[in-house]
Order: C-alpha cells, then sequence, then structure tokens
C-alpha cells in the first residue's frame, strides 16, 4: 500500500525528511504518526489503508505548517483555518510528486 512513500516534504523554507516505520512502532507510542519539527523529521507508520494513511500524512503536514506559522493555538477558527490552507496550498504546490503519491491513495 501507498507504494513509492515520499522521502521529504518541503514545508515553506524547511525540507522535512518523512520516515516511514512499521505497525510494531507505531503500536508501542499509540500514535499513526508524528512531526518533530526541530529535527524535521516526519514518522509515518506505513501499514495503514491508503486513505487513512494520506490522512496521517497530511495531518503531520499540517502540525509543521502550524509550528511554522508560528500559531499558538489561540487564535479564532478562522484564522488557523485561513492559515493552514494557505499552507496546505503552498505544501501542495512546492511538491508536486507528493500531490501526485495524495490523490494516488485517496
Amino acid at each position: 500500500m501507498g507504494g513509492d512513500y515520499p522521502k521529504y516534504v518541503k514545508i515553506f523554507n524547511l525540507d522535512y525528511e518523512i520516515i516511514w516505520v512499521d505497525k510494531a512502532i507505531e503500536t508501542a507510542t499509540d500514535a499513526h504518526g508524528s512531526c518533530d519539527t526541530c529535527t524535521q523529521t516526519i514518522v509515518i507508520c506505513r501499514e495503514q489503508k491508503p486513505g487513512a494513511l494520506t490522512d496521517t500524512v497530511m495531518h503531520e503536514i499540517m502540525h509543521a505548517i502550524f509550528y511554522s506559522m508560528n500559531m499558538s493555538g489561540n487564535e479564532s477558527e478562522e484564522k488557523v483555518v485561513s492559515l493552514l490552507s494557505t499552507g496546505m496550498c503552498t505544501v501542495l504546490r512546492d511538491n508536486p510528486k507528493l500531490k501526485k503519491w495524495i490523490v494516488k491513495n485517496l
């Protein structure tokens, strides 16, 4: 599932490495993915169905966007949605291979 997993994603001016792990690691942490903004690393459990896998990748990318846009969590819903949509548009524009992978797996 997932095939040709993306290895990197550019999020604004930062390059994040995407590390794909097996279910044993996912089970140990009780999460399907994580985003470490200090090391610019996104970790994803690859043993999910394609739709869930895509959702997890996008979820972790949004964590990186949230951090990159200096959001604190005190912003209004409208501001958060606006910033995340701008961030996702930028990510999809700057990562055509990732965009193709996302569409293929939806």
